[in-house]
């Protein structure tokens, strides 16, 4: 039973906002948007790495193919997502008031 007695409290966590005290809220285009900048920005990773490789400064070929197949799976996975959003919208634009 003394064991018990020694555990105390509990303590607050650090770093922890109360409900309804969230700073900034973003909403699903913010998201689409900073999704779409990454998507970018890999692109331009893989491409970099794909004109080292061209020109004789780098020798890595295992990791241009890594870049590049990430920037295409993200490049892929937005233009899904692209693909949903468009479809959702027309299924909308077809119902009748």
């Amino acid at each position: 039973m003394n064991g018990i007695k020694q555990i105390g409290g509990l303590q607050p966590l650090p770093n922890v906002q109360k409900a309804g005290t969230q700073k900034k809220q973003t909403g699903f285009a913010d998201a689409l948007k900073h999704y779409a900048e990454g998507v970018n920005e890999e692109l331009q990773k893989a491409d970099g790495k794909m004109e080292d490789l061209a020109v004789g400064k780098t020798s890595d070929l295992h990791e241009v193919v890594l870049a590049t197949e990430k920037a295409d799976l993200s490049f892929k996975l937005l233009l899904q997502v692209r693909n949903k959003l468009l479809e959702a919208y027309q299924q909308i634009m077809r119902m009748q008031v």
